[in-house]
């Protein structure tokens, strides 16, 4: 079981108007429900997102629920993900020490310096839905290996 930090935009929320990246909405991404339940029944997943920074689920709820195909089932397993309050950057909100994957669609130049800083820039897993819509299951099948039991 590893600690999964979870962006939002990018990886679960893209734009609603497929090459439109801002002003035309936001839909969920495709696969978004089965990536939560998995995110959530195998891992540890918080929510490190520029949605929310005071660390409670106002933001989250609002980006999904903005989007032209929220679906409420999607809500309490929105709210069983932990938000994380952060400030400057996303990266110095991470527990460097911990078994984690950080799932991001495009991390800042000062997170990035500051996992490479650590040791840790292998565990940054790139997941863009407007880009690759199959984001979500490639990061599920990529998690399952890396975390998979080694054999003794």
């Amino acid at each position: 079981m590893a600690v999964l930090y979870l962006d939002i935009d990018g990886p679960l929320l893209r734009s609603a108007v497929p090459g439109a990246v801002w002003n035309a909405g936001w839909e969920v991404a495709p696969h978004a429900e089965t990536f939560l339940r998995w995110a959530i029944g195998r891992h540890t997943p918080f929510w490190l997102t520029n949605r929310d920074r005071s660390g409670s689920h106002a933001g989250i709820l609002r980006a999904f629920c903005e989007c032209r195909n929220w679906d409420d089932a999607l809500e309490p397993l929105l709210l069983r993900i932990t938000p994380l309050r952060w400030d400057a950057s996303k990266a110095a909100a991470i527990d460097m020490q911990a078994d984690f994957y950080w799932i991001e669609d495009d991390p800042g130049p000062f997170d990035r310096m500051l996992l490479e800083q650590r040791g840790r820039r292998d565990r940054w897993i790139e997941a863009n839905t407007d880009v690759f819509p199959d984001a979500l299951p490639a990061v599920i099948a990529v998690i399952d290996v890396l975390t998979e039991p080694t054999p003794s």
